[in-house]
């Protein structure tokens, strides 16, 4: 019986499964008619930073918070949103809510490897680092982590990279990941000002902690910030870097002209052009300077005979025609006849020896053509239908020198300029196109490589505001100077090779050879300066950019990573700021009405002081913010029953940061009257001491003087009026007057 019910069991644990594992790999199939499938709540976690939580599955939900990349959930189930995606639901620290499934990922299943967590020990990773390590293992288990252990402190970091504008942020941010520092938040305009150009704006302590902790980042996407930035060929290949920047402007072409490299090499691919050109006048036509016209049918016929790439020149005349040229090694014509005599001929074209460095004439009037290499010596061919007119211009010496200028465009991939950039700068392939990317934007509109100015700038080398100029034109003039890295970069191509050359010279050969290190330098003799960037998500965005050149079948591989570990780190990751909203909380204004204040109010100060006579039963207590956003609480009239009052003015700004102010009031002889005495009657309708201004200079000299106290009693049909008799006669600013219905 008991092996029975083991086997019932076992069927009952290995559907569930089943169904777990269907979940996983096609939550579409288990969604029909948009209704929500719930199951046992599996654990996950968000992939991405800022994943949008929503009330309901769809982007037309609202928000009701956001994630950061490696946060733990838990999903409960899966329904087709709104906007036909798919959205899983899921339970949070703090709530549930819904997010669009391909930003969530199921945890593996990861089974003790003795050997690995050997490894991890023996390297020296924190216990908080191991469970997304392990994870990673459970995927790949080929990828080597290397604990880059800085022998920093976590805090002591961190301050660090606050100092100055060290780390910034884009100004559309969320404003929890925007600093309120001095001098980095404008509290009397509640804005940020710029640095580094108007819309990047000093980041937050707290934006800065979630960037730098390796923690956040240990999935299969972000961890490419981690890895070495070498070239290696055997893996790094053209085609994979296409497949890399597909979707970016980087899948597009560029325009080179004839200094370049690569301009030989992509003659050579064209094939067939229409450009014609002219060759050396001095000799190689019947008057010894006239122009020769170059005119061959494939690029290849040309650059196979051994010219230099700028001294082509190719034309193709269409299939049909004929063209007769005549050249001799002395400049003088030659007949057709007399070049047909040194040749052989064949049924379907002609064959014609060049020698002697003389230029001869081959044409054919049959239905299709092709010629072979040009060479000094040897012999061109027309193929049927081939007008093809092939000319060796000869020099005084007799050899061939064919000159000229190519006029047509030649163009190669993006993914061309930056191979070759990295052979010669001998880095990753994929590492620069990720840090252009990141430089540009994926659409790459930025002025830096627009080109209006003759000049580039792809990796934004220099490129800061200084001097009057904007970060742009300041990367643009550097760019221009003449000297090292291939400046001026007044070709994409140029532009893109040097700026790999200065990477190489001024960061690898510093040790910062990962994105990480190249955005937090957190080793070496320059600590926590020479820094390639100021963006705070630089490193972490690059390495996302980076991971796309990595296919699954290249994910098998060994890839090793090199991860930064610091001393006394928080137990678990550091959480991503999630508050929006405008943070000013501060106060415009405070005052107690009639009375003064000690010291005298200030935005930054908090606390203040107040004496009052013992007479004084109550005040009023004013206060405006400085935002129109925030709210305040704690002001209006308050009542003074006791020796000592503490007054608490509590500013809430528009993103829930609270800020209190306090005022402390106390009676003792000889303190303040005030200029306006607020009460408090018992009955409204007997003789009391009511708040207004006694002096007659303020009132009239002639009649009585009305102080309207209805919002006291609530009643506008009360007043109080005080008699000029009592204003003239009274000694002090308190006179004793009548109440009653007027």
């Amino acid at each position: 019986m008991k092996k029975i019910k083991l086997k019932k069991t076992l069927k009952k644990a290995t559907a569930l499964l089943s169904i777990l594992g269907l979940f996983v790999s096609a939550p579409e199939a288990l969604i029909k008619d948009g209704s929500m499938i719930s199951h046992a709540e599996q654990l996950a976690v968000i992939r991405g930073t800022n994943v949008n939580v929503r009330s309901s599955a769809g982007t037309d939900g609202a928000v009701v918070t956001s994630l950061g990349n490696n946060t733990q959930v838990s999903v409960i189930g899966q329904t087709t949103g709104s906007d036909g995606n798919t959205w899983s639901q899921i339970s949070f620290s703090g709530g549930t809510g819904y997010v669009r499934s391909d930003f969530v990922q199921a945890q593996v299943t990861y089974t003790n490897d003795g050997n690995f967590e050997a490894a991890l020990s023996q390297q020296g990773f924190p216990e908080s680092y191991k469970p997304g390590l392990r994870q990673l293992h459970a995927q790949y288990p080929n990828w080597v982590f290397k604990a880059m252990n800085t022998g920093l402190d976590w805090s002591t970091a961190v301050q660090a990279e606050l100092q100055g504008t060290s780390s910034l942020i884009d100004k559309g941010s969320k404003s929890s990941w925007k600093s309120t520092d001095p001098g980095k938040f404008d509290w009397t305009t509640s804005s940020w000002p710029g640095f580094d150009g108007a819309t990047w704006v000093a980041a937050s302590k707290e934006i800065v902690e979630y960037y730098m902790d390796p923690r956040n980042f240990l999935d299969d996407s972000y961890i490419f910030q981690f890895t070495a930035h070498e070239f290696d060929p055997s893996v790094q290949t053209l085609d994979r870097l296409k497949s890399m920047v597909k979707g970016t402007f980087l899948e597009g072409n560029v325009t080179l002209d004839s200094s370049s490299p690569l301009y030989q090499s992509a003659l050579q691919s064209m094939g067939y052009t229409g450009m014609t050109g002219t060759a050396d006048p001095v000799s190689g036509s019947s008057d010894g300077t006239s122009p020769v016209t170059i005119e061959v049918g494939s690029v290849l016929d040309l650059v196979n005979s051994g010219l230099d790439a700028d001294e082509v020149l190719i034309g193709y005349e269409a299939p049909g025609s004929t063209t007769e040229t005549e050249a001799a090694d002395t400049g003088s014509a030659v007949s057709e006849s007399t070049a047909a005599s040194n040749s052989s001929e064949s049924s379907d074209g002609t064959v014609i020896n060049i020698t002697d460095g003389g230029a001869v004439t081959s044409t054919s009037d049959s239905t299709s053509g092709s010629t072979t290499a040009v060479t000094d010596t040897g012999s061109v061919y027309a193929a049927p239908g081939g007008a093809v007119t092939a000319e060796v211009a000869a020099n005084p010496a007799g050899t061939g020198n064919i000159t000229g200028a190519y006029t047509g465009q030649v163009t190669v991939t993006y993914s061309d300029i930056i191979m070759e950039a990295a052979e010669q700068a001998q880095i990753s392939p994929y590492v620069l196109a990720s840090m252009i990317i990141q430089e540009q934007g994926s659409k790459g509109t930025s002025g830096s490589i627009s080109g209006a100015s003759g000049y580039y700038n792809y990796f934004n080398v220099g490129a800061y505001a200084t001097g009057g100029m904007t970060a742009v034109e300041r990367g643009l003039w550097y760019a221009s100077q003449s000297g090292s890295y291939n400046r001026p970069w007044n070709t994409p191509e140029r532009a893109i090779v040097g700026g790999a050359m200065f990477y190489a010279g001024n960061y690898l050969n510093a040790g910062q050879n990962t994105l990480y290190l190249k955005r937090f330098n957190v080793q070496g003799s320059n600590i926590y300066k020479h820094q390639y960037m100021t963006n705070t998500q630089g490193a972490a965005e690059e390495g996302k950019n980076l991971s796309k050149a990595y296919n699954e079948t290249m994910r098998q591989d060994a890839i090793t990573f090199y991860i930064p570990v610091y001393t006394n780190m928080p137990e678990t990751a550091c959480p991503m700021p999630t508050k929006d909203g405008n943070p000013n909380n501060k106060l415009a204004s405070l005052s107690v009405d009639g009375f003064t204040l000690t010291p005298g109010f200030n935005m930054d100060t908090a606390s203040y002081t107040l004496i009052v006579d013992p007479s004084v039963t109550a005040v009023n207590v004013s206060a405006s913010a400085i935002h129109s956003g925030a709210t305040i609480s704690g002001t209006g009239q308050i009542i003074l029953d006791q020796a000592s009052t503490m007054v608490n003015v509590l500013v809430t700004a528009e993103n829930g940061d609270q800020r209190n102010y306090q005022i402390t009031i106390n009676k003792s002889a000889g303190g303040q009257m005030g200029a306006y005495q607020t009460y408090m009657p018992q009955d409204p309708y007997s003789n009391v001491q009511v708040a207004g201004n006694a002096d007659p200079t303020l009132g009239s000299t002639t009649g009585p003087i009305t102080v309207d106290v209805s919002s006291v009693y609530g009643d506008t049909s009360v007043q109080a009026v005080v008699s000029e008799t009592a204003v003239n006669s009274s000694s002090t600013n308190m006179v004793e007057v009548g109440v009653g219905p007027m």
